[in-house]
Order: C-alpha cells, then sequence, then structure tokens
C-alpha cells in the first residue's frame, strides 16, 4: 500500500508538471511579464490543487481569505508574507494565490524549475551581495507600485526546525521595512499543517489536514515606525497560525510536530 502511495504521488507530479505546467510555460515564453502571469497563474493554481489533494493525498479543510477586491486579481497586488513549515507550503499556498517570489539565483539554475520560475515572474538574488539586493528592491518597488504585480517572501528565511512560526525577533525584516517606507501594503498568510505531509525522507504521508489563512492587507499608513507596522504584520501571521492549529492538530494526532 505503501508503495502505490508513492508511485501514485510520482506518477501524478510528473504528470501535471509535464502536460499541464511545462505546456502552460510555453505558450507564455513570447510575452511580457504581466500577460505571462495572467496565463500561468491560473495553470500553477490548478497544478497546487491537484498535487495536494492526489499526490500529497491530504486534506485542505480551512481556506479563509479575506484580501479585499483589489488584491484578489491576477495577477495578485501587494507584498506577500507566510510563515515558512515544509515544501508543501508552496503548492498549499499557491492553490489560493499566485504571487511570484524572491528566490536564491542559484535556484534559476535549477534544470526546467528555473525556467518556470522566470517565466513565473521570480525575482532572483544574491543573498551575500548588497547590489543585488538593491536591484531586487528596486524590481519590486516598479512592480508593485507601477504594474500592480505582488512579491511572495518567507520572512523565516528558512523552514522552521520546530514547525511553529519564528518569533519576530527572529525573522528577516528587510522587506516589510521595505513595504512601510514605500506605502506597500502587506498581506499576512498562516498555514498550518504542512510539516507532516512529508517524512524526512520524502515519502507522501496520506490523510494530513492542512488549513490556509489569506488575511486582510496591512496598510503601513496606519504605523509611525517601520517596526511597528513589521511586528503587526507578522503577528498576524502568528495568530492565524494558532488558530489552525486549534481547529486541526486533533486531526493531526499522529504528527510528531503538529
Amino acid at each position: 500500500m505503501q508503495i502505490f502511495i508513492q508511485i501514485k504521488a510520482i506518477f501524478v507530479g510528473l504528470f501535471m508538471l509535464l502536460f499541464v505546467l511545462v505546456p502552460a510555460c510555453l505558450v507564455a515564453l513570447p510575452f511580457g511579464l504581466r500577460r505571462r502571469l495572467l496565463i500561468v497563474c491560473p495553470v500553477w493554481g490548478f497544478f497546487s490543487s491537484v498535487v495536494l489533494r492526489y499526490a500529497c493525498q491530504a486534506h485542505v479543510d480551512i481556506i479563509e481569505d479575506h484580501r479585499t477586491e483589489d488584491y484578489r486579481g491576477v495577477p495578485c497586488n501587494g507584498i506577500y508574507v507566510a510563515n515558512h513549515q515544509s515544501y508543501i507550503d508552496i503548492p498549499l499556498i499557491v492553490s489560493v494565490y499566485q504571487a511570484p517570489p524572491i528566490m536564491k539565483k542559484e535556484v534559476l539554475n535549477i534544470p526546467l524549475f528555473g525556467w518556470m520560475a522566470w517565466i513565473s515572474g521570480a525575482l532572483p538574488v544574491s543573498r551575500t551581495s548588497t547590489s543585488s539586493r538593491r536591484q531586487v528592491f528596486e524590481k519590486a518597488k516598479k512592480r508593485i507600485l507601477k504594474h500592480k504585480i505582488g512579491l511572495g517572501v518567507y520572512p523565516e528565511g528558512t523552514r522552521s526546525k520546530n514547525a511553529l512560526p519564528k518569533p519576530y525577533t527572529e525573522i528577516k525584516k528587510t522587506l516589510l521595512f521595505f513595504a512601510y517606507n514605500e506605502g506597500i501594503p502587506v498581506i499576512p498568510t498562516s498555514v498550518y499543517g504542512t510539516r507532516g505531509v512529508l517524512t524526512p525522507k520524502g515519502l507522501v504521508v496520506p490523510g494530513r489536514h492542512l488549513g490556509i489563512i489569506v488575511h486582510q492587507e496591512i496598510d503601513p499608513k496606519g504605523y509611525k515606525t517601520p517596526d511597528a507596522f513589521a511586528e503587526a504584520c507578522w503577528e498576524k501571521v502568528i495568530l492565524g497560525h494558532d488558530r489552525l492549529k486549534a481547529q486541526l492538530a486533533p486531526l493531526n494526532e499522529s504528527l510528531s510536530l503538529a
């Protein structure tokens, strides 16, 4: 039974990748960024939903989206921040909204995946280069303020080791401060349950219960300092995670890191 589950996960993932996602990226290739996103974002959403349901065999029990209409379009607008539990965070989030991410430039060198990331608007950055980070901020500013194209980031930097959101004092605040200084609203996102979908060896554990809350956008105009704004954004992420955990943890009692 376990072998069948793993084979099914691999088959579904490869089928969706090769016959759904790659063709959509090929169709989008000749166009500019906005047109590319209009083509690939809905496909990414469909791909992610199928992978969660049929490859990971997970139950997404809670989906809450509190954004106002101005932030629900395709492509979405604003800066999106979320806690980071697992690789499965990505399909869970993308099944609800598609915000091109900031990612390490090395990722774009990965065959096929790097190409699809570029088609989908990912912004590469070198973590060790000040000039690279400055260029990313300028591109992000132009995208969000001029073209109304959003951006997705994980302020924790890496996946949480205990499946809990890191405290505010331990997250990377640079982009939150950037949002405050440029007057860009931030949309906090809380995820729960993704840590238990895969074992440490990458095997699928079927039947996990997941949840996601996309909070209403937070406007920096209501805060006196960048730190107060950044802390308010991250507090939303933590509160949402705790609410999801309270509702879903009893259903995931077998998770060692529930």
